[in-house]
């Protein structure tokens, strides 16, 4: 279960990035806004069972919207209710150390994500197996070719079982044999998984893993149905809007 109740975040406009500008910063006028609304009061109630799909352009809010879900970021205003682990897929290689060894770099990715050294022991043999690295384990990972980062990690990420399960594009990376082993791992994972989160871009995608939609413009929900309805909706949004 998760849910969201009038979430908000705001984020700075600028970043200071010298003395004279931190002191114009500081001699504003009171009350001046120097911030961007990236959600605007979001509310959402995910009851067990979920499988939603996020649709919204670049800069919509569905990033960010995943993100305040897995507690990366806090909101600026409002609250958070996630009941159980959430594990996300945002950005594979976080935590990752160049100079240490594949193996070493799951022990370092492991912690980052609360997970045990005894754990990561349990879950070893089936992180090797499943990313085919073989001896490349030994090696440090700057060594390491992108499609082999992706594996090692992806394989990691996959491992552990969640409650909430919460993906930002990242089913369509690696080569078409990876591609679809991810697919039936994530479909795995998917089916155990109390509350399933995707954004994604491809409509073939949210139609095989969600039965829920959810729109996003400019940092707000515009529609929330069933997914070929929010697929529908967010085509229809911008049809005949290029060339």
């Amino acid at each position: 279960m998760m849910k969201l109740d009038e979430v908000s975040l705001r984020i700075p406009q600028t970043r200071v990035k010298s003395l004279r500008q931190a002191l114009a910063s500081a001699l504003k006028p009171a009350g001046g806004d120097d911030t961007v609304c990236i959600l605007d009061a979001v509310n959402l109630d995910l009851p067990d069972g979920t499988r939603l799909g996020l649709l919204g352009r670049n800069g919509a809010g569905k990033s960010t919207l995943l993100r305040v879900m897995a507690r990366v970021f806090e909101p600026t205003s409002g609250s958070v209710v996630c009941s159980g682990r959430a594990v996300s897929l945002f950005d594979l290689h976080f935590g990752m150390d160049e100079e240490a060894s594949g193996h070493a770099n799951l022990q370092i990715a492991g912690a980052l994500l609360g997970i045990s050294g005894d754990q990561i022991e349990k879950l070893r043999a089936d992180i090797v197996e499943f990313s085919e690295l073989g001896d490349a384990l030994n090696r440090p990972l700057k060594t390491y070719s992108s499609g082999m980062r992706v594996r090692l990690a992806f394989a990691l990420v996959t491992s552990i079982e969640a409650d909430n399960l919460l993906i930002d594009e990242i089913i369509g990376v690696g080569d078409a044999a990876f591609l679809d082993k991810a697919r039936r791992r994530i479909q795995r994972q998917i089916q155990s998984s109390s509350v399933f989160v995707l954004a994604s871009h491809s409509d073939a995608m949210l139609r095989d893993f969600c039965t829920t939609g959810l729109v996003m413009e400019a940092g707000k929900i515009v529609f929330h149905g069933p997914i070929e309805d929010a697929i529908s909706h967010y085509n229809g949004m911008y049809a005949g809007s290029e060339g």
